[in-house]
């Protein structure tokens, strides 16, 4: 397995991945942020907020994010069936979700973190969502319609030396499974969503934040940057 660099990490964050690019922000001094985007060509270019919210939410971006607590960018979000769209951020625990036209038709208040923040979200259809929490070295899986926990890998734990899970910041799924980079012990699992059985696939060098996929290559990011991952 050899890694391609795209671009220093510096304060670039959350990777925002869609059908044919990823965007991603430098957060900067936290008031000039700036929005880049990166497709099939992998070289980074600058666009602006408008542009972001078009790619990563849709038509309807600035009525929810009236709807939001804070700004679009500081949620993580992801498109569920319907075109429906969950917004999440580590700053409340709450899970959001609007339709196609920008409607809200649920806010949350998630409390099966045990105190512990939601860091990132995924959807698995029919009806379940993921969620991470890093700091209790866990990763949950729940039922939106019944809001009950369902599964999870961890014990919500404030002891950061855990056999599995460390830190695992981010999640990333696709028709099978479910991966989890985990930034405290550099390592990259990943679950098969049927069998709930979980496999180490690498442990890398150093802190991993985020993985994906996409239709123009596998992306990681870590402390020294975001890669394209190959082999």
């Amino acid at each position: 397995m050899t890694l391609k660099k795209i671009t220093n990490k510096q304060r670039t964050s959350y990777l925002h991945v869609t059908q044919s690019e990823i965007l991603t922000i430098d957060w900067n001094d936290g008031k000039n942020i700036v929005f880049y985007t990166f497709n099939k060509d992998k070289v980074l270019r600058v666009v602006d907020k408008e542009y972001f919210g078009l790619t990563t939410v849709g038509t309807n971006y600035k009525k929810i994010e009236e709807q939001l607590f804070g700004s679009l960018e500081d949620y993580c979000s992801t498109k569920g069936d319907n075109g429906d769209i969950y917004f999440c951020t580590h700053q409340e625990d709450k899970l959001y979700r609007f339709d196609k036209d920008g409607n809200k038709t649920l806010e949350w208040q998630v409390e099966i973190g045990v105190g512990h923040p939601i860091y990132d979200l995924k959807f698995e259809s029919p009806d379940f969502i993921w969620f991470t929490f890093p700091t209790g070295q866990t990763v949950s899986q729940v039922s939106i319609s019944d809001k009950k926990e369902i599964f999870k890998i961890g014990e919500y734990s404030w002891d950061d030396d855990s056999e599995f899970l460390s830190y695992p910041e981010s999640i990333f799924i696709n028709n099978s499974h479910l991966y989890i980079p985990n930034m405290g012990n550099n390592r990259l699992y990943k679950v098969d969503l049927k069998t709930k059985q979980m496999e180490l696939v690498k442990t890398f060098n150093e802190k991993i934040w985020q993985y994906a996929q996409t239709k123009f290559g596998t992306f990681i990011v870590t402390d020294s940057g975001i890669y394209e991952m190959n082999g």
